[in-house]
């Protein structure tokens, strides 16, 4: 289908050449490798975790006043 469009006649001649992809070799990852960067996530994901949970204390403040402002609105509101 390639061969007969006319841009890649032009550009590459009619002997263009073909495509082909690689597979990735399954086997040169030994289980060694493996182990090894299912570490470094683990220790990457707890490491995240840890700022998401100081994120979240330092925003209590600003969620109380949040929670404040929605109940007087609430009250204004219903009266």
């Amino acid at each position: 289908m390639a061969n007969d469009d006319f841009f890649t006649k032009m550009m590459f001649g009619s002997n263009a050449p073909a495509r082909h992809e690689e597979e990735p070799d399954a086997e040169s990852e030994t289980v060694e490798d493996a182990e090894v960067s299912q570490e470094a996530d683990y220790m990457h994901v707890l490491h995240q975790v840890g700022e998401i949970m100081d994120s979240i204390d330092e925003l209590k403040p600003v969620f109380k006043e949040i929670g404040s402002m929605v109940s007087a609105l609430k009250n204004k509101m219903s009266i």
